[in-house]
């Protein structure tokens, strides 16, 4: 470690200011993990993990950072004032206080509680300002820190070197090329229900595009109002060579907007990402569980699962249920049981009614508790579960599953906000 190396023998002298130092070294360590982890160059379910608990501890290191530090020098001042001699008396610390409150604001928006109140848009473009925040973090540590020089220079370049080549190769030249080889377009659009449509993709050689049920990608549809944002879409059926579907819930503006998407449009497709695949099963017999348009993977990957699979498809009325006709022949065809939770009078499974809170976990049917889990599915601790849904719906049934004997390493699910 640099610090050891260059800055441990003034820790004793002055532990305000070495710790401060630590703290901010930790820091732009950690973001830089952060950057490589926003590439998916390792895409598992895991990178969504640590993601988020790596939020957390950035934040606490940049905080310590900016306190100790502060505190340190300020030898009898006010800490305004010592912040004041920061800003104007050391070159790049402005900069650095930019970058900072643009990476404070990024971990703000990111707390549950308050990106459930915000767009998925404006959110989208708040998490943008992750590299703007991190050049000016970057360029602070370099020009003006004594604790970084030498061989840890080095390293610190080519770290975050690293994590700009993979923000790049991610989101600029992997789906230019995917364009130029593929040229995909909007070839069909079908409505399901009122608010509900599925959007077909065909191009190129599209049988050259290796994409598994269960994946996701992000799509941008260069239409007039939608061509400067892209959103995650997972696959609503398996891929048949000649184009790619997947189904859109008008849940927002932009979501709202695709349901009127026009035939010929070209689309920019990045991915495919994610582990939620047939591949990841380890035991023989599968448990899955939809919830509102969440049943999009989940009627994908039945396409792979084995005879057996056992379905349970939550949704507020028969109305809302999609692919109704489609699941019941799969199921037919792979032999597989498949129950729909319904609140409505037409629910086929007799369980009771439950308000509509439970898209956000508050409530769940009592057939998604442990104990109706363990009656609707006899031997559920021996199964993969495969669960899609609204993210608090699914924290709450994973809890329940924990419950009812299922191991987590036997629990699938894909939280793509990366």
């Amino acid at each position: 470690m640099p610090w050891a190396v260059h800055s441990g023998g003034r820790f004793t002298a002055d532990p305000l200011v070495g710790t401060g130092r630590l703290a901010g070294m930790l820091a732009g360590y950690l973001i830089a993990v952060q950057l490589i982890l926003m590439s998916r160059v390792l895409d598992t379910r895991l990178i969504s993990v640590w993601h988020r608990r790596l939020g957390a501890a950035v934040f606490a290191f940049i905080t310590a950072h900016i306190v100790f530090s502060t505190v340190g020098h300020a030898a009898g001042r006010s800490l305004a004032d010592q912040t004041m001699r920061f800003v104007y008396g050391y070159p790049w610390l402005l900069a650095a206080y930019v970058g900072t409150a643009l990476i404070v604001m990024i971990g703000l928006t990111s707390i549950r509680a308050i990106k459930r109140r915000m767009r998925y848009e404006t959110w989208y473009y708040l998490h943008l300002y992750a590299y703007l925040g991190t050049a000016l973090a970057f360029a602070h540590t370099i020009m003006i820190s004594t604790d970084i020089k030498g061989i840890a220079r080095v390293f610190w370049i080519v770290l975050y070197g690293t994590a700009l080549t993979l923000a790049v190769w991610r989101r600029i030249v992997r789906p230019a090329r995917l364009v130029a080889r593929h040229g995909f377009r909007v070839s069909d659009v079908v409505r399901e229900t009122p608010d509900v449509t599925s959007i077909h993709i065909g191009g190129r050689r599209m049988r050259e595009f290796q994409v598994k049920p269960g994946q996701f990608l992000w799509l941008r549809f260069l239409t007039r109002s939608d061509w400067g944002q892209a959103h995650p879409f997972s696959l609503s059926a398996a891929p048949d060579g000649r184009r790619l579907r997947v189904t859109v819930k008008a849940l927002g503006d932009h979501t709202r907007g695709l349901q009127g998407v026009q035939v010929g449009t070209r689309v920019v497709v990045e991915g495919p990402y994610g582990s939620f695949t047939a591949g990841a099963r380890v035991n023989k017999d599968v448990l899955m569980i939809a919830a509102g348009i969440g049943i999009t993977p989940i009627r994908a990957l039945l396409e792979e699962m084995p005879p057996g699979t056992v379905v349970l498809y939550r949704a507020r009325s028969g109305s809302e249920v999609v692919f109704r006709d489609e699941l019941d022949e799969l199921a037919r065809s792979r032999g597989a049981r498949l129950v729909y939770l319904l609140d409505d009078d037409g629910r086929e499974n007799g369980g009771r009614s439950d308000t509509p809170e439970d898209t956000d976990g508050r409530h769940i049917p009592e057939e998604l508790t442990a104990p109706g889990l363990a009656r609707l599915v006899p031997g559920i601790g021996n199964r993969d579960v495969y669960l899609c849904g609204p993210p608090g719906l699914v924290r709450r049934v994973h809890a329940e599953l924990r419950k009812a004997g299922v191991r987590d390493r036997h629990v699938h699910y894909d939280p793509f906000e990366l």
